[in-house]
């Protein structure tokens, strides 16, 4: 009887040990699982803004299924997975998560993401955003953020506000921080090379979306300024190819520069971008006159009276 129990009890040992195993993770570690209807054989990009891992990373799924995994001690980590249609999902992940992601492709939004507190408790919230208004929205958010002060994902919204203004070292009137810059074709851009003449900075990447609107428009703009105003790509994509590809079939000829370290480049990190695209505008004195994430809004405005007073100078 003794040793039918003892073996019974060395079972559920067994059982329980095995689930805790298969359920968690491995310190050290940060790992996504889970699955996609509709995605059977695609890439996806993942980055982070906050460090969990450097540069742009991909994230295969294979048969629908994904398994992801990364070297990772920090105790929080924000990370953002851009899909085919250029919308994205934030996770947020500590050392030893085990992230589990269930979706459609049908309704991306929908997603499911769980594996800790902050990302059911993220979900559950763009589930009540599913199909509210603007208003509704932004009380739903502000309720959050005061019912969970010391959550990651109030962090994050706050940091998501913060990236659609613009930085607070970006200041109009203040001058370009110090910068040399060596482009992709060899030559050197400094912030004093650029004074006597008009500057567009525009910071983007493949994975953001809206790239060829974006090149098509500087493309207009330096016929209407006759290349008068001096135009910098500064891309945030980890690879080559597919930089060389896009500038090719946009036809990038003017500056371009990329040094592969996506958020953690430096001018990038100094001057505290923390979203794309983003655009600074600067005057003949290498001095800020706009900067922002809306072309529209932070940038036409300004740039519109720079094409007019290039006009009268023919």
């Amino acid at each position: 009887m003794h040793h039918a129990l003892s073996i019974r009890t060395c079972i559920v040992v067994i059982i329980t040990l095995f689930a805790l195993v298969s359920c968690g993770g491995r310190k050290g570690e940060l790992r996504i699982k889970g699955e996609f209807k509709g995605l059977n054989n695609t890439d996806l990009t993942i980055y982070s803004r906050d460090g969990v891992i450097s540069g742009i990373d991909t994230l295969h799924i294979r048969n629908g299924k994904i398994d992801w995994s990364c070297s990772y001690t920090k105790n929080h980590g924000t990370l953002t997975i851009v899909y085919p249609t250029y919308s994205t999902l934030t996770v947020f992940g500590s050392s030893g998560d085990v992230i589990r992601i269930e979706g459609d492709a049908k309704h991306l939004s929908a997603t499911k993401v769980s594996g800790n507190a902050d990302n059911e408790a993220y979900t559950m919230l763009r589930e009540q955003m599913e199909n509210a208004t603007a208003e509704e929205k932004s009380r739903l958010i502000k309720a959050f953020i005061q019912n969970n002060p010391e959550s990651a994902v109030t962090r994050f919204l706050q940091l998501d506000e913060l990236s659609r203004q613009t930085p607070g070292t970006l200041k109009a009137g203040e001058e370009l921080p110090p910068f040399s810059l060596v482009m992709r074709k060899g030559d050197t851009i400094t912030t004093d090379s650029l004074k006597g003449k008009y500057t567009l900075m525009t910071f983007w990447s493949n994975w953001r979306g809206g790239t060829s609107t974006m090149n098509t428009r500087i493309r207009r703009l330096r016929r209407q300024t006759k290349n008068k105003l001096e135009c910098i790509s500064y891309n945030l994509d980890v690879g080559d190819n597919v930089l060389n590809y896009i500038e090719r079939n946009d036809t990038v000829t003017w500056h371009s520069y990329c040094d592969q370290k996506a958020f953690q480049s430096d001018l990038v990190s100094r001057l505290g971008i923390r979203d794309i695209p983003f655009y600074i505008l600067a005057d003949t004195a290498a001095c800020i006159i706009a900067a922002g994430r809306d072309w529209q809004k932070d940038i036409e405005p300004a740039l519109t009276d720079i094409i007019k007073e290039l006009d009268t100078k023919d």
